[in-house]
């Protein structure tokens, strides 16, 4: 069999009324592609311009030629795509191109990923002569931004899709819309499946005097801003629910301060980007592709997905972890010792952090009314710390009120090492692996409190020695605070008065909690500890005066004494032998970074500046011996603030002369890049393009020989 017989078959229709004036560089950008199964067909309104005889020229390289009346724009292309018969799909309208090697391109695509059911591409535009003059970024798209307000705009010319999607989605366009027909079907689409952008240039948009979409630009967004409250109206009741925070009641637009100021909280539902690296050879994905290729079959699912979490299994095997929790024994702790250890922190342990000088290795925060009312102090407290790695369950599911269910990614967006977990129900079927899972990448055991999901992650990791500290399990609940349910789960405090945590402000005035359950913690720790030693795991309790009963007790301070008789074995790690030692460079610059960090800066900057200090230092030591000098002795009062004056202004115009020559380097430097950053991405398209044809050539060839032989 022909390797051009096993590629798909595309279909691209181009509707055309008048449009001869840029409709043969269309053709050619098309016919030009030289894809193997490309069934082009052009759907002409019956044009006066000449277009019907300059597409007679190339009637022999053309599927089918429909030229007859039309009722607008979407009915043409109703009618070329009822024509048509190919797998994959696409349009391009006849004042606009695709770009070289793009249909090859794309076929890999859907051929490498069979999950993926439609497609863009990094925009792009061109002026009214062809030439490229504007290049967008690549970002990503879902029926969550769409309908939440970032909507402008996904490019036509670079989108293309299965024929499995349209008919899904109704089979064709909508003609009640005179000009947002292609927003209409994206909406559509979304319903069905997810949008994946690709880290390439597909098509090109040609910018021109009198187009539609410029002419009519106003009435084209009141069509769009209409579609968008039919989407609202009719969204499903699980979507709405799950996404209530982020989904407005009416149609909103963001503009690109809004879209950068909200893109984390709308990014739970982003496909990955495709990158072309991640793409093998036809029909097989990359094994060395870092990107998370798991089918999700809507927007809701990838935000409820879990992480892949097999980078940490055993990351830490035979070494010893600290899980903290938040009790008042925290105050009676010596802290600091916890320098350089691994410790697991949770919930509002972020209030602890004027207090040490190390943060917690790991964390996590899994409780139904803890998380969402500090979500905003979690965030914070990730982005100023991105050395923490944070672990959260993938939903929220509310144990009181109106006990829904949405993705924490809601609250807690996708971001740099934060992670999410399936959660399940623990059973009392076949203890204690039933109430403790130690394999994180399946799921963890909704716990009875925080502690025991630090204990399963810490034994996902590998930890053989854990110690708990904070853990006092005492609790009382004040006479302030406020009951929201009737079973009085759900507790809201209005005063100051934690008397359960490190600080009284830790379930403070307004902050949200439920009703302590020690019975059912201590019991759930009992479970842990067998299902750990079974696992020859061994928990100490280092809680300072605590009233958990479970764990053997030990003082916390001997953790750290190296010569105390404790369980745990000391774990100096060996120093490298002499010869495997790095030689440290020579200079003064590395006895200078061992200064401490207060005086090492200011002193790098004396040593690296140091012709011109001990040019002030002669001047003023000049300056000394002429003020000491008898004849000067009636002026001294006066020359001596001078000499002050002098000596700083002398400073101040050095650095303000070398911070200018700087300044100058740094503006023509950009103004060098900026100029020629047009023209190296111009030629990075073509010289892509041309790459992309010639492997799709090259793997047909080979297919050939090897049929052949």
């Amino acid at each position: 069999m022909s390797p051009a017989a096993t590629r798909p078959r595309f279909s691209i229709v181009t509707p055309n009324w008048n449009g001869r004036a840029y409709l043969r560089p269309c053709l050619e950008s098309v016919l030009e592609q030289n894809y193997p199964e490309l069934e082009y067909i052009i759907a002409d309104g019956a044009s006066t311009d000449g277009s019907r005889l300059l597409i007679e020229e190339y009637r022999d390289r053309l599927a089918t030629i429909i030229s007859e009346p039309d009722d607008g724009h979407a009915d043409a292309l109703n009618k070329g795509f009822a024509a048509s018969t190919g797998e994959l799909m696409g349009w391009i309208n006849s004042d606009d191109v695709i770009l070289p090697g793009t249909l090859s391109f794309v076929a890999r695509v859907f051929e490498a990923r069979p999950d993926i059911e439609w497609i863009t591409g990094r925009p792009s535009s061109m002026n009214s002569e062809g030439v490229i003059e504007w290049m967008g970024q690549t970002r990503p798209w879902s029926r969550l931004r769409f309908l939440a307000g970032d909507n402008q705009w996904i490019q036509q010319e670079s989108t293309f899709w299965r024929r499995s999607l349209w008919d899904r989605a109704g089979g064709r366009l909508d003609t009640d819309y005179r000009l947002a027909n292609d927003f209409e079907l994206w909406c559509r689409f979304f319903r069905h499946a997810e949008l994946h952008t690709v880290d390439r240039h597909l098509g090109c948009f040609r910018v021109r005097p009198g187009q539609r979409s410029i002419v009519f630009k106003t009435r084209y967004e009141s069509e769009a801003r209409a579609i968008i409250a039919r989407e609202l109206a009719a969204v499903e009741p699980e979507f709405r629910n799950a996404f209530s925070l982020l989904l407005p009641d009416a149609p909103v637009t963001m503009d690109d301060e809004t879209r950068l100021a909200r893109n984390s909280e709308l990014a739970p539902c982003d496909p990955p980007i495709i990158r072309p690296a991640s793409l093998g050879p036809r029909g097989r994905t990359s094994r060395t592709a870092p990107v998370d290729t798991r089918p999700f079959a809507d927007a809701l699912e990838r935000a409820r997905a879990p992480s892949l979490m097999e980078r940490f299994a055993g990351v830490h095997a035979g070494q010893r972890c600290f899980i903290m929790g938040n009790g008042p024994s925290l105050n009676n702790t010596d802290l600091e010792l916890l320098e350089g250890e691994t410790v697991f922190a949770c919930n509002s342990a972020f209030l602890l952090f004027d207090r040490i000088n190390w943060r917690p290795t790991y964390y996590t925060c899994v409780d139904s009314r803890v998380l969402p009312d500090r979500a905003a102090d979690i965030r914070d407290m990730l982005g100023r710390n991105p050395s923490i790695t944070a672990f959260f369950p993938t939903e929220i599911e509310e144990h009181v009120g109106e006990r829904r269910r949405y993705p924490t990614r809601v609250i807690i967006p996708t971001g740099r090492n934060r992670f999410y977990f399936r959660e399940a129900y623990g059973t009392l079927d076949d203890l204690p692996g039933s109430m403790f899972s130690a394999d994180m990448n399946a799921h963890l055991i909704q716990p009875r409190t925080v502690a025991i999901t630090m204990l399963q992650i810490a034994a996902y990791m590998g930890f053989s020695e854990i110690y708990l500290i904070g853990c006092d399990t005492r609790y009382t609940v004040p006479a302030s605070v406020e009951v929201e349910d009737g079973e009085a789960m759900a507790l809201v405090s209005t005063r100051d008065d934690d008397p359960n945590h490190f600080d009284p402000a830790y379930f403070g005035k307004g902050r949200k909690w439920h009703a302590p359950r020690t019975d059912m913690m201590i019991e759930h720790y009992r479970i842990a500890r067998q299902a750990l030693e079974a696992r020859g795991i061994k928990v100490f309790d280092a809680t300072v005066d605590g009233a958990l009963d479970v764990f053997d007790k030990v003082e916390f301070k001997t953790l750290f004494d190296p010569d105390a008789q404790v369980i745990i074995k000391a774990r100096a790690a060996a120093p490298p032998p002499p010869g495997d030692q790095p030689a440290r460079p020579a200079g003064i610059e590395p006895l200078i970074n061992r200064l401490p960090a207060t005086l090492r800066q200011p002193a790098l900057s004396l040593w690296r500046n140091r012709r011109f200090a001990a040019l002030l230092a002669v001047l003023a030591a000049l300056g000394a011996a002429a003020l000491a000098s008898p004849p000067a002795e009636p002026l001294r009062p006066w020359l001596w603030p001078l000499a002050l004056f002098l000596a700083a202004f002398a400073f101040t115009a050095a650095v303000a002369i070398k911070s200018r020559r700087l300044l100058f380097e740094a503006h023509r430097q950009l103004a060098e890049l900026h100029g020629r950053e047009a023209s190296r991405e111009l030629r990075y398209i073509e010289l892509d393009s041309q790459m992309e044809d010639i492997r799709a050539r090259l793997e047909e060839y080979e297919a050939e020989r090897l049929e052949k032989d």
